[in-house]
C-alpha cells in the first residue's frame, strides 16, 4: 500500500479503516503496474494479517508527539515530496524512509549531492584516526560532504575532521535524533546539527537497537556516492554498508592495513576479495573518484533524461561493460546504448574498448 499510495494515504485509509475492497481498487488505480495486486497473493488475506499485525499503531497519537517533540528541540521532519528532500534516497526504492528527522538547516541536505561516506570500527587505531583525518581534509578541499554514523572511532573522527576543515557533515542516528547516541558524542552531535545535520528516519522517543544501526547503515550507502572504509574487523557494521553499496551500484574504497591489525581486517579481505578499491593516500583516492572539483555539477546533472540520469547511476570510475550496465540500471541494450552515446557526447562518460566508465576529468 505504502509504495503504491505513499505513506500519508496508506495511513488514512487504515485509520477510516477502509473496506479492502476500495483499498484494492484504489491500488489498482493507482499503480503503474496491471499485475501489483497480483504480487500480494491473495490480497484480501495479506491485507487482514497486516492490518491486524499493525492494528495496535495505527493511530495518529504517536505522530502528533513526535511532531512536538521535532518542533521543541528546533528540527523539522523532512517528506519525499518536498524539495529539501535528498535524491539519492529514492535509489532504494521501496526501502527509501518514510521520511527524515532533521536537526539542522533542511537546505543542508542538498549539499549532499556531492558527498561520500567514511564509515570504520568503534575501536580506530591511531593508524585508522590519522588516515580519516588526511582524507576528510582533502575530500572537505575538494567540496564532499562527509556522511557518517556518529558512533565512536572512525564516524568520530570523520565528522571532527570535516568540523576542523569547516566542511559539511552529517551523521545518521539510528534512534530518534532526540537521543544523542552514544551519549559519549552528545558534544560532538550538537556541534554537527549547528553547521551540518543530524538525521533519521526513526521518530524521536525511539531508541537504537541493533537491526536499527543495520537498517541505518542502508541510508549512509544511499546518501553518498561512495563508501570509504577506514579500518574494520571482519565482524563490523561497516562491512553491512559496503553490502549495501554494492546493491545500489556505489562505488567502495578501503584504506589497508597492517595484516597483524584486527582494525584492518575486514578492509584488507575487503580489497583482497575485489569488493573495495585500494588506497594509498588523499591524492590517490581523489584521482580515483575524478575529483578536480567536487564531481559532477548539479547542472549537468538537472539536463539529463531518465534513461541517461540511471545509465550515468549505473557507472563508476572503475569501467564496467554494457552487460553491467544494463542490469544495474535496469535497461535494454538499445537504451543503454542511447544513454551511453548521449553521456559521451556531453563529456560525462568514456568509453575504453568494449567497457565504460565515468569520466575522470568531469568538473
Amino acid at each position: 500500500m505504502v509504495s503504491v499510495l505513499g505513506a500519508a494515504r496508506a495511513l488514512e485509509l487504515e485509520i477510516n479503516k477502509t473496506p479492502v475492497s476500495q483499498i484494492k481498487d484504489e491500488i489498482q488505480r493507482t499503480a503503474n503496474d496491471p499485475f501489483v495486486i497480483e504480487k500480494f497473493g491473495v490480497f484480501e488475506k495479506a491485507h487482514y494479517l497486516a492490518r491486524a499485525r499493525w492494528a495496535s499503531r495505527i493511530t495518529l497519537e504517536p505522530v502528533r508527539v513526535a511532531l512536538y517533540q521535532m518542533t521543541k528541540q528546533g528540527g523539522q521532519l523532512v517528506t519525499p515530496i518536498e524539495e529539501n528532500w535528498p535524491n539519492q534516497l529514492f535509489d532504494l526504492s521501496n526501502h527509501s524512509p518514510m521520511a527524515l528527522w532533521v536537526l539542522g538547516d533542511p537546505k543542508n541536505l542538498h549539499k549532499l549531492e556531492n558527498s561520500l561516506s567514511i564509515v570504520g570500527c568503534r575501536g580506530a587505531s591511531s593508524y585508522g584516526e590519522e588516515a580519516t583525518s588526511q582524507l576528510v581534509e582533502a575530500l572537505v578541499a575538494k567540496g564532499f560532504s562527509i556522511v557518517s554514523g556518529g558512533a565512536y572511532g572512525i564516524d568520530a573522527a570523520a565528522h571532527r575532521s570535516a568540523l576542523a576543515a569547516r566542511g559539511n557533515t552529517v551523521a545518521i542516528m539510528a534512534g530518534g535524533v532526540d537521543r544523542f547516541y552514544p551519549t559519549g558524542n552528545s558534544d560532538l552531535l550538537k556541534r554537527i546539527s549547528q553547521t551540518g545535520n543530524v538525521l533519521s528516519e526513526m521518530p524521536p522517543g525511539n531508541a537504537p537497537s541493533k537491526w536499527r544501526f543495520l537498517q541505518r547503515n542502508r541510508l549512509i550507502s544511499a546518501l553518498s556516492q561512495a563508501t570509504i572504509v577506514v579500518e574494520a574487523n571482519w565482524r563490523s557494521g561497516s562491512i553491512n554498508t559496503v553490502s549495501h553499496s554494492e546493491e545500489l551500484g556505489r562505488d567502495i574504497f578501503a584504506v589497508p592495513g597492517p595484516i597483524t591489525s584486527p582494525q584492518s581486517a575486514g578492509t584488507n579481505r575487503l580489497i583482497a576479495d575485489h569488493r573495495a578499491q585500494s588506497i594509498v593516500d588523499a591524492e590517490d583516492l581523489l584521482q580515483r573518484l575524478g575529483a578536480s572539483s567536487a564531481s559532477i555539477s548539479a547542472d549537468q546533472l538537472e539536463g539529463l533524461s531518465s534513461i541517461e540520469t540511471r545509465v550515468f547511476d549505473a557507472l563508476g570510475f572503475d569501467t564496467k561493460d554494457l552487460q553491467e550496465i544494463c542490469r544495474e540500471a535496469g535497461l535494454s541494450r538499445e537504451e543503454a546504448n542511447f544513454g551511453l552515446a548521449n553521456l559521451e557526447i556531453d563529456g560525462l562518460v568514456v568509453r575504453r574498448g568494449t567497457a565504460w566508465a565515468k569520466s575522470q576529468t568531469t568538473v
